[in-house]
């Protein structure tokens, strides 16, 4: 695909004019400031900044967890800045997964139920949630640690479980804020490659903050967040996933 049929093509993830706001006492804090921004299927990006700069405001309202206080985003072409609340987590649950940086993996289950836990919540029954929660632990390599509960596992694999868990419905989009913030170096290079292969082989879309430098060697696509603004907007050629002729580093 070139640089013309992606700009053509309907995006996975549009905003248009968002600007978000917060009421501190008084003081109005101006997070973003009029974002036009434009995400297309199985790109691979992380918004990156200094604390402060917006990146994890413009990650909850892409994953719908927020509402701009202007401007619009789209999903898939569909318009989902005034959705109610019921319909924006019905749009979550079947579109998106999720990965935080403090993993937000329940204490008193298993890897196992933790990542069976959006299929049961979505209605599907014990024994298929069970089997497809397994094959993602397969993926993850944890299959031997499907019993033990989070206060067993090492932050990698915490956050390993995790990313099962937000894989498990299938979504076509991931988001994950500041994922590897809790992790050491070694770890955080091991999850970010592992979320590159994911979206190599599944062509899953992944947008993720982050304020570490050395992982954006990893990744397609860079956009510097400043201030509330998009400072930068980098694209770059990758050969096993989201390439765009005619581009380099």
């Amino acid at each position: 695909m070139n640089i013309s049929e992606l700009a053509r093509s309907v995006p996975l993830v549009e905003l248009r004019g968002v600007h978000k706001n917060y009421q501190m006492g008084e003081e109005s804090i101006h997070a973003l400031k009029g974002i036009d921004l434009r995400i297309n299927a199985g790109e691979f990006v992380a918004v990156w900044g200094p604390s402060g700069s917006g990146k994890s405001t413009l990650c909850n309202l892409i994953g719908l967890l927020d509402t701009p206080t202007a401007g619009a985003i789209h999903l898939k072409g569909q318009d989902v800045t005034t959705l109610p609340d019921n319909r924006r987590s019905e749009v979550r649950n079947k579109t998106m997964g999720f990965i935080f940086q403090s993993f937000n993996l329940i204490p008193v289950l298993s890897a196992l139920e933790n990542v069976m836990l959006p299929l049961q919540i979505a209605g599907v029954s014990a024994k298929v949630a069970k089997q497809q929660a397994l094959e993602r632990l397969v993926e993850m390599g944890l299959e031997r640690h499907k019993s033990h509960r989070p206060a067993k596992l090492s932050g990698g694999q915490q956050q390993r479980v995790a990313i099962a868990r937000a894989l498990v419905s299938a979504p076509a989009l991931v988001i994950a804020d500041e994922p590897t913030a809790n992790l050491d170096s070694e770890n955080a290079v091991k999850i970010i490659e592992l979320m590159r292969e994911i979206n190599n082989k599944n062509g899953t879309t992944f947008i993720f903050s982050t304020h570490d430098q050395r992982l954006l060697e990893r990744v397609g696509r860079q956009i510097l967040m400043h201030d509330g603004e998009i400072a930068e907007d980098n694209l770059f050629e990758k050969p096993e996933a989201f390439r765009v002729a005619g581009v380099s580093r």
